[in-house]
């Protein structure tokens, strides 16, 4: 019987140690979302805002985040876009997502507003869009 108990006992401390889940380590990953248009050669691009991610590193800049968080931003954006009389089918959107520093996202948020003024679009400032976490 204390034999069953203790087994029973190691295997639970063993599931919480290697199960715990993600929101239990929950960082500060600083976003922001590029939705742009070929035929209107126009990009709109959010302000770098906040969101919890998983602790797990792969560099030194950015954090892992999950596609679950990633399409949640997405289609936010999306909606915001819609709600503004905009044709969501005309534009690409992606979330750049899970910088580990406002530093380092504002530094990729300007080459990235460089990138696309150089390519002849037109840059808008979304600064009336909030991500809901």
């Amino acid at each position: 019987m204390k034999k069953t108990f203790l087994k029973l006992i190691v295997l639970v401390v063993l599931a919480v140690a290697f199960g715990a889940p993600s929101c239990w380590a929950a960082e500060k990953g600083y976003c922001y979302i590029v939705s742009y248009s070929m035929r209107e050669k126009t990009a709109y691009i959010t302000p770098v805002f906040v969101a919890k991610v998983s602790g797990a590193t792969y560099s030194e800049e950015e954090f892992v985040a999950d596609v679950v968080l990633i399409r949640k931003m997405e289609n936010q954006f999306q909606n915001y876009l819609a709600g503004q009389g905009m044709n969501t089918a005309d534009f690409v959107i992606s979330a750049r997502v899970a910088y580990r520093s406002q530093a380092i996202a504002d530094s990729r948020l300007a080459d990235e507003e460089s990138d696309f003024t150089s390519r002849g679009y037109t840059i808008r400032d979304e600064n009336k869009f909030k991500f809901k976490n």
